[in-house]
């Protein structure tokens, strides 16, 4: 019985099974729900392993690319705008949910799945309230983790790649409190 997608449980992810889960989303047949699945799939990452969310990633990635356009990229947008809607809120239970959504966000960029300029307006207007998160600093830790993680994985050339091709201007994801946020700081 297919139920892994519907129910929120990622046992065939993280049993590397991607084309079940693929079958699964298909049989759901509910394009509509798509985002709010990706979100629950994503939030459920933060309190996972490594490992996990790694695979999620991955996944993440191969159902957007699949040739049957399992997942859109408008549906991992508003997925990721729903994430960030309530990141505020997951890191009491999960404090280290911006660096981990930094992870997804990095894999996704590097794949070209989603671009940077898109994922930097998503954590720029993200939070409860649009701008929410610049003012608690999330922004800048969520941005500064996947700058950080795509620096590390692919290289400072490839960032600097990446960096060049967007609009982003880093400065403006510094709480307005604040000057600094420790993990963006390094990139400004």
């Amino acid at each position: 019985m297919r139920t892994a997608v519907d129910d929120g449980e990622l046992e065939k992810l993280y049993a590397r099974d991607e084309k079940e889960v693929a079958l699964c989303i298909k049989d759901l047949n509910s394009q509509s729900f798509h985002p709010t699945m990706i979100a629950l799939w994503v939030t459920d990452s933060f309190e996972r392993k490594d490992m996990e969310r790694h695979l999620l990633a991955k996944l993440l990635v191969n159902l957007a690319r699949s040739r049957d356009g399992v997942l859109s990229q408008d549906q991992l947008v508003k997925g990721f705008e729903s994430v960030l809607s309530t990141l505020e809120d997951v890191v009491n239970d999960a404090p280290k949910a911006a660096e981990f959504l930094g992870h997804i966000f990095a894999k996704i960029i590097v794949e070209n799945v989603v671009t940077l300029n898109e994922i930097g307006r998503l954590i720029y207007d993200g939070g409860e309230e649009p701008g929410r998160l610049l003012e608690t600093g999330l922004a800048a830790d969520v941005l500064g983790s996947t700058l950080g993680v795509i620096n590390t994985e692919k290289g400072e050339t490839v960032l600097n790649e990446i960096r060049a091709s967007s609009s982003l201007r880093l400065e403006d994801f510094r709480p307005p409190h604040s000057n600094k946020s420790s993990i963006l700081e390094k990139f400004i």
